[in-house]
């Protein structure tokens, strides 16, 4: 409750800084563009949780610019682009404070986050870390299900039901994953924003959220609804929740330890790597 009420408080802020970029925006949208006197060095990580079962990897209305990829990041854009990636595009009025926000966040990856992570990867052995990412990936099964069915996949929905029963119990809580490995099955990965996009809805603007990371209007207001079928939202007091989430981020940051490092010494514009790499991605998943 407390999360979503500091969205709902957000949301107003963003509103009120809509108006005010919207008068240095001049309709246009920004791929590659550098804002004077602005650190072009910093970024920050998309920060999307892979498919347990594939192993870590980086975490990451209708407009008129193409995105392309800016600056040399071809090994990093193959991830995203394995076959005739669909042309994406965003536009990005909110560029001053999105730059601010993934400043910020730079800053809080590279000082706090990655550093407690590694110290967490040094102790902690690799099994009870898969273990730990397995167990919340579990816990996200309302979310793939319910989306599964408003995208009327019925097979995935079906074959969601089948691997939440079976890690839950055969798999002891979803700490292991029995039904990926013992009867090849996979998880849909569905969101209300892929969902969304699904229905014809376009991305809106980009905007990169506090803590959060790189997003869009749609998979903000997407990633709040699919909060409320979130177990983790319902864990009494707040302060656990929110403890819950710090852990998993903590976690799930030790499989993709230095990936963003080498991104932004790679990327010419490591805020337009990542802005670019992300829509792409989403819209090779809402493809999909």
């Amino acid at each position: 409750m407390v999360t979503r009420f500091i969205f709902s408080v957000f949301m107003l802020i963003l509103s009120s800084g809509l108006l005010v970029s919207s008068g240095h925006a001049d309709g246009q949208t920004y791929a590659g563009f550098k804002a004077p006197g602005l650190n072009q060095k910093q970024v920050f990580p998309a920060d999307v949780l892979p498919e347990p079962d594939r192993g870590g990897s980086f975490f990451l209305a209708e407009t008129t610019t193409e995105i392309t990829p800016v600056g040399g990041d071809e090994e990093f854009f193959d991830e995203f682009n394995d076959d005739q990636p669909p042309q994406a595009t965003v536009s990005d009025p909110l560029y001053y404070f999105n730059y601010a926000m993934y400043a910020v966040n730079d800053v809080l990856y590279l000082g706090l986050i990655e550093p407690i992570a590694r110290g967490y990867k040094a102790i902690t052995p690799l099994s009870f870390r898969k273990g730990v990412r397995n167990f919340f990936h579990n816990l996200l099964f309302p979310v793939r299900f319910v989306n599964n069915l408003l995208q009327f996949e019925i097979n995935d929905a079906g074959k969601e039901v089948g691997i939440f029963v079976i890690n839950t119990t055969a798999g002891v809580l979803g700490f292991g994953q029995v039904a990926q490995n013992n009867f090849d099955l996979h998880t849909a990965d569905e969101d209300l924003g892929q969902t969304f996009g699904k229905y014809g809805i376009g991305n809106g603007f980009y905007l990169v959220l506090p803590v959060l990371g790189p997003s869009t209007l749609r998979d903000t207001v997407g990633g709040l609804g699919d909060s409320f079928l979130n177990p983790v939202e319902y864990v009494d007091p707040w302060e656990l929740s929110l403890g819950l989430r710090i852990y998993d981020t903590i976690n799930s940051t030790t499989f993709r330890i230095g990936d963003y490092k080498a991104l932004k010494e790679a990327s010419f514009d490591p805020y337009a790597a990542i802005r670019d790499a992300y829509i792409q991605r989403r819209a090779k998943q809402v493809k999909e």
